[in-house]
């Protein structure tokens, strides 16, 4: 449930975010308009970053989602700088298709967590009862494996050649 406007905003980005990336991701790489879909889904990631900063709901403080919103904000820099500097010369194809992939793949992960909770918690909350959180993080655990699992299938399947640059 989106509570107040930081939410809104927050779902929001991640919404653009997932589109902008996933049509990145079936188009051909290279060229203008991969370009401003790339800008556009790095403006997304970081005004989806930012707000998560500012989401303290779940547990009332600091935890391993803005951890992981961390880690997400150094894929986005550095996938950017690479794709912006095209440095080093002979492999920035290469390591900006690995951040912005696994930014991506980090996106749909926390998606997919987001919404397997949001359908399996009721039942567990009726089941098990709603005083612990360890049943949350077991689906959130279980979701992100298995959207890492197949993007890393996906991202070595798809990985560009060293040569290219």
């Amino acid at each position: 449930m989106i509570h107040d406007l930081k939410g809104w905003i927050h779902t929001v980005a991640a919404v653009a975010a997932m589109a902008f990336g996933a049509v990145v991701f079936l188009r051909p790489k290279g060229g203008p308009v991969h370009r401003f879909l790339g800008y556009a889904y790095s403006l997304c990631m970081l005004v989806l970053i930012a707000t998560s900063f500012s989401i303290y709901r779940l547990t009332g403080g600091f935890n391993f989602l803005h951890g992981a919103s961390i880690m997400s904000s150094i894929g986005v820099a550095f996938g950017f700088a690479h794709a912006f500097l095209r440095r080093p010369r002979n492999s920035w194809i290469l390591r900006h298709f690995f951040f912005m992939s696994w930014s991506y793949i980090g996106l749909l992960a926390a998606f997919v967590a987001e919404i397997s909770t949001r359908v399996a918690m009721p039942y567990v909350a009726r089941r098990f009862g709603s005083g612990s959180l360890l049943p949350f993080w077991c689906i959130v655990a279980l979701a992100t494996a298995i959207v890492v699992a197949v993007g890393w299938r996906l991202v070595n399947q798809n990985r560009p050649p060293l040569s290219t640059a």
